[in-house]
């Protein structure tokens, strides 16, 4: 049996993560799940930057977010991610905070495409560096 690889990321909720109610804001998860993405692009060998200075861009097409249970000032929170890959264009992203105790606080949907940065266009054949790297995130 093929496991599926499972991308973590440990965080720490801060004041400038949260609102004034000690809950973490919304607009944070979206820094967190950008941060955990470029950071497992990076364990496959992918340097984001230096993707973007070829010319190419992973934009966010559309995403979705269940909170289930607040994230607290103070937390710490594992961020699990795993990639689904396949050959259309679309790179989705599914990622679940999760806490100490192991409960699932929030799970995020995450949908991507890798395009050409002069012209905005979606790239269909990912080069093939690119290619192998997301062999490697997907499993």
């Amino acid at each position: 049996m093929n496991l599926k690889p499972v991308w973590k990321t440990e965080k720490i909720v801060l004041p400038q993560h949260a609102d004034h109610a000690g809950v973490m804001w919304h607009g944070t998860y979206f820094n967190w799940l950008e941060e955990s993405r470029i950071n497992a692009l990076f364990e496959v060998g992918i340097n984001y930057f230096e993707l973007t200075k070829k010319g190419l861009d992973l934009p966010l097409i559309n995403t979705s977010i269940k909170y289930k249970s607040p994230v607290f000032l103070g937390e710490k929170i594992i961020i699990e991610s795993e990639f689904n890959i396949e050959r259309s264009p679309r790179i989705n992203v599914i990622s679940k905070f999760i806490n100490k105790k192991n409960k699932i606080l929030t799970i995020a949907e995450v949908n991507l495409v890798l395009i050409n940065k002069l012209n905005f266009s979606i790239i269909r054949k990912r080069p093939d560096f690119l290619s192998k790297a997301f062999i490697k995130l997907s499993g």
